[in-house]
């Protein structure tokens, strides 16, 4: 050991995209993976900072990037009808952008351990290589589930970036189990979560907003999770928080939890109203006795305001002041 000369980790993305290694990037169906990786690529391809990347400690915000070449396979969208688009929208440089074709029958030879990919990354020496999704680019003797399977497919893409400085990002998908978050909602492998030197994972943070959480690094604290939108197709970022995973997966199991309860206390209150106007605290009495939590009678109160189809008003002065709640019919 002595010998071996240490070396700095060196970053594609500071902090979240280690250089010449295998990363992921995973979410569920629509939660803006396509999108994320499309604007990922832009900014390589031109040279500019990624959409979620923060400016790091000892880069010069006045020195340009050098633009470098991108490749990307992917199985599940046309590049003529959906990717080309998102990209352009993207700002991104198509000269440095390269694939290959859905219609070529070659494609199906494009797996993680084939020569064919060796050899359009010796040609091409692409700084980036993006697989979408996993599963397409996997040998079809391989079992995703077999322990040590996919770490044994994986490792050519290792090889190659030693010896090209290839990084590489495999899109995956996460699990529909509720209640797990990070390591465990990488679906079928638990090897492609060992293999990868950085893990981000992208969600639904609230109405219009997405979160890109790293969840592993294995050169450093974990960046901040970036909250962006998805505006025309483009990765929008509007700011970073503290909250990982974690945090959102329990926020939206706990939503869908309250969800019927609020639904069926939303149903109470239109039936308690249906013969006209009653005392708030009369609505409240009943509710509390039909089993219903205040915290839920509230949600359910605040729903069916917005919505237009409840109404308050007090009557009285002093003391004898009283509340009333009524339905508010709909305008023809």
């Amino acid at each position: 050991m002595s010998e071996v000369e240490e070396k700095e980790p060196e970053w594609l993305v500071w902090q979240y995209i280690p250089k010449g290694q295998i990363n992921l990037l995973a979410g569920d169906g629509g939660s803006g993976k396509t999108t994320s990786w499309c604007g990922l690529a832009a900014a390589v391809s031109k040279g500019t900072r990624a959409f979620f990347e923060a400016e790091g400690p000892n880069e010069n915000p006045f020195a340009g990037r050098e633009p470098q070449k991108v490749m990307f396979f992917s199985s599940e969208d046309s590049l003529e009808y959906t990717l080309k688009a998102r990209l352009r929208k993207a700002g991104a440089n198509l000269d440095n952008i390269y694939s290959a074709s859905l219609r070529d029958e070659r494609f199906a030879q494009i797996k993680f351990n084939s020569p064919i990919l060796k050899e359009m990354i010796k040609e091409v020496r692409p700084a980036l290589v993006i697989f979408d999704p996993i599963q397409a680019f996997i040998p079809p003797e391989i079992q995703m589930g077999q322990r040590n399977a996919m770490r044994a497919c994986l490792n050519p893409l290792i090889g190659l970036g030693e010896e090209y400085g290839t990084t590489f990002l495999i899109v995956v998908h996460t699990n529909k189990r509720q209640g797990v978050y990070g390591r465990n909602r990488i679906a079928d492998s638990a090897d492609v979560w060992d293999i990868a030197r950085s893990v981000l994972i992208t969600g639904a943070a609230g109405k219009n907003i997405r979160y890109l959480s790293q969840e592993k690094s294995n050169y450093g604290e974990p960046g901040r999770t970036a909250l962006y939108a998805i505006e025309d197709g483009v990765a929008v970022f509007k700011e970073y928080c503290d909250k990982h995973d974690a945090d959102f997966v329990k926020e939206h199991d706990l939503s869908a939890y309250q969800a019927p309860q609020r639904q069926s206390a939303e149903a109470f209150i239109m039936d308690f109203l249906k013969n006209g106007k009653k005392p708030t605290a009369e609505l409240d009495e009943a509710a509390t006795a039909a089993g219903i939590t205040s915290a839920t009678l509230s949600r359910a109160k605040t729903a069916l305001r917005e919505r237009g189809l409840m109404g308050t008003k007090s009557a009285g002065y002093g003391q004898s002041k009283a509340w009333y709640c009524y339905l508010i019919e709909p305008s023809s």
